[in-house]
């Protein structure tokens, strides 16, 4: 359970988030994301920001707030705004963190224009702090990933850096718990130094300020070492890409310079000690099928051309005139989350094309119309501009399936390869399977250079869905081995026969 506060509202003791959403079969654990703030500083007009140009207005910074957050190597500058904190924290690790402070020097104010205010502590003076409970333990883990250490200034972007060196108990912690992405570095160092910091020499040298991913502020590092993973999680790191925390940095200072990147991986190379040859497969994977992983950590996002028998059936066209058939054919399946999708391929296999004709989806002339789709979207990818305006001009077709075309591409169906349905193109998948259509071209994650399997026509498809779905239940009732199970086409032709399966399980087989 979390609460929310401004960042000015925060006050000593709160437990801050700093962490968000750890990508892991073992996570998250009783605890984790959350910190105990040590000292908190108020910087009103900093000086050491850059004011910027945002949607055509100047973005000037008035105010900031820095903590210094247990475990963390260095302070943070909080974005404006709401952050969440901690309603509820094991009892026994509340006490242990006031008892072994990061930060046990007199809270003095680190930047220039900052003060420490003489607010309460939260969880003392009648400033009820977060809730005490007992928390369960996560399960033992016997062996951790490899870490080292290296100086602050050679961080580099992509790095695993520890930014919660320990949370109460220790040996609770997950597998890469306390381990967040380096987004993006800056360095100040020399004569911006003074702007930045009341005490110059308090950096070292240098400052390294680090976008973290979870980390709502700017990480501030003085010249000293900091633990970075030897190899992350590839699954993690394959998630954290796929969706950063932030696309920029949120504050632009004075002084700052972005590091040359081949110069710090030279630096890291030198001091990245070699992992054992099976440190990736050390962490618990979230899947348990391979071809489902490895789409997940090779695949990539965009148009390709697929075979229309590939795409999963409907999973509710709710707004078809035919819709109150498959709620009818639904009812003789069992209770399955499966069932609406083959009730959906049944229904196909039975209409006749007076049926389609009966829905406007079915009007246009959609073999042409996928033909140059499918070009429309290879043009997009090809230098050739020629080819490019003759694709979307389209002049052979009529504006009605000129439109359904660009629409193929530019608001295309949607579905990621094994999937088990797609978004935004139930009805436009009906219309093409309807006109005999093989291929289509569709966005989604998949793995490049991989040959689709043969098409297959869609009244095909659809009767060994059903037939296909019906084996399974048969399977799953009667035993693999049972010469019943191969009847599943008599329950697929005289649907009354299913009323005799009123025990099939709840669940897809």
């Amino acid at each position: 359970m979390r609460q929310v506060y401004r960042a000015q509202q925060l006050l000593r003791g709160d437990y801050i988030r700093t962490g968000y959403a750890r990508f892991g079969a073992d996570g998250p654990r009783a605890g984790e994301y959350y910190a105990r703030i040590e000292h908190v500083e108020h910087i009103e007009d900093p000086g050491f920001v850059l004011s910027e140009a945002d949607f055509g207005l100047q973005r000037v910074v008035k105010r900031l707030v820095a903590v210094r957050v247990q475990g963390m190597p260095g302070p943070v500058l909080l974005r404006a705004g709401d952050h969440q904190v901690a309603h509820a924290i094991d009892e026994e690790r509340q006490r242990w963190d006031r008892l072994n402070l990061t930060w046990p020097e007199a809270p003095t104010a680190m930047f220039v224009g900052g003060a420490v205010p003489t607010a309460p502590v939260r969880g003392r003076d009648g400033n009820p702090g977060p809730e005490p409970i007992r928390s369960s333990p996560g399960s033992e883990i016997k062996r951790r990933p490899m870490s080292f250490e290296k100086p602050a200034g050679a961080l580099c972007v992509g790095d695993y850096l520890q930014t919660q060196a320990s949370r109460f108990p220790a040996d609770d912690m997950g597998f890469d718990e306390g381990f967040w992405r380096v987004e993006w570095i800056a360095h100040v160092e020399g004569a911006a130094l003074p702007t930045l910091l009341a005490d110059p020499d308090w950096a070292r040298g240098r400052v390294t300020l680090a976008g973290v991913y979870g980390l709502s502020g700017v990480l501030v590092l003085p010249e000293t070492s900091v633990r970075v993973l030897v190899v992350p999680n590839p699954e993690r790191l394959r998630n954290d890409l796929d969706g950063p925390w932030g696309e920029r940095p949120y504050f632009q200072f004075v002084g700052a310079r972005m590091p040359d990147q081949n110069d710090q991986q030279r630096k890291d190379a030198a001091l990245r000690p070699s992992a054992p040859a099976d440190e990736a497969d050390l962490y618990p994977s979230n899947f348990s099928n391979p071809a489902d992983r490895d789409l997940f950590l090779n695949g990539v996002t965009g148009i390709r051309s697929v075979p229309v028998s590939r795409l999963p059936w409907p999973h509710r066209l709710s707004r078809c005139r035919h819709f109150p058939r498959v709620e009818a054919i639904e009812k003789t399946y069992p209770d399955n989350w499966y069932a609406g999708q083959v009730a959906h391929a049944e229904l196909f296999a039975r209409l006749t094309q007076e049926d389609f004709a009966a829905c406007p989806y079915h009007e246009g002339n959609w073999p042409a119309i996928a033909e140059a789709a499918t070009e429309l979207a290879a043009a997009e990818l090809d230098a050739n501009a020629e080819r490019g305006r003759a694709a979307h001009a389209m002049e052979h077709l009529e504006e009605r399936d000129r439109e359904w075309a660009r629409a193929l591409v530019q608001d295309p169906i949607c579905w990621d390869d094994n999937h088990d349905s797609l978004t935004n193109g139930q009805h436009r998948t009906c219309a093409l399977r309807a006109a005999g259509v093989l291929h289509l071209p569709v966005e989604g994650r998949h793995l490049p250079d991989t040959a689709p399997p043969d098409a297959v026509d869609a009244r095909t498809h659809a009767q060994r869905t059903v037939q296909g779905f019906w084996r399974d239940v048969l399977t799953a009732v009667l035993g693999p081995s049972h010469p019943l199970v191969n009847t599943a086409p008599l329950l697929v032709r005289f649907p009354a026969l299913r009323r005799l399966l009123s025990s099939a399980p709840k669940r897809h087989p």
